[in-house]
């Protein structure tokens, strides 16, 4: 017949091994969670740089007609447009892009972000939005025309 004091010498760290066990598998989930959230910024970040390069690109699509009779600056609204979305893409996205008052465009990109890590419980991809505006100016000496 064994003793309470033998029984516990057995024993001995069984506890350590299943705290190590929980303490390694919480590191791990944390661990992902930061590198998904890390890769999300990044795609959110990308989107939005990609939206502003779009509507840089939108705004090159200028009425010379406009700008030679009236000495106004106008953006050729369907060219814009088209010049905005074949540059989102180009890089992988999709987007659209708007014209207002015929000299501000705003672009609005999206993408979408594969999780590394939280894939594997099931966080799918995810959809990630950015946005730029841009007004298109004429400027003569620094001022403003």
């Amino acid at each position: 017949m064994r003793t309470t004091v033998e029984r516990v010498r057995d024993e001995r760290g069984a506890v350590v091994s299943v705290w190590t066990t929980v303490i390694a598998t919480i590191m791990v989930l944390v661990l992902g969670i930061a590198v998904d959230l890390g890769g999300l910024v990044h795609a959110k970040q990308s989107a939005g740089d990609a939206a502003a390069q779009a509507a840089r690109r939108a705004g090159q699509q200028l009425s010379t007609g406009t700008l030679l009779d009236t000495g106004r600056l106008e953006v050729r609204t369907r060219q814009a447009r088209a010049a905005a979305v074949d540059y989102l893409q180009a890089v992988g996205m999709t987007g659209t892009a708007t014209v207002e008052n015929g000299t501000t465009l705003i672009v609005t990109a999206h993408a979408t972000y594969r999780p590394l890590f939280l894939s594997s419980i099931g966080v799918g991809p995810l959809e990630v939005t950015g946005s730029s505006s841009v007004r298109v100016v004429r400027v003569e000496n620094g001022t403003e025309r």
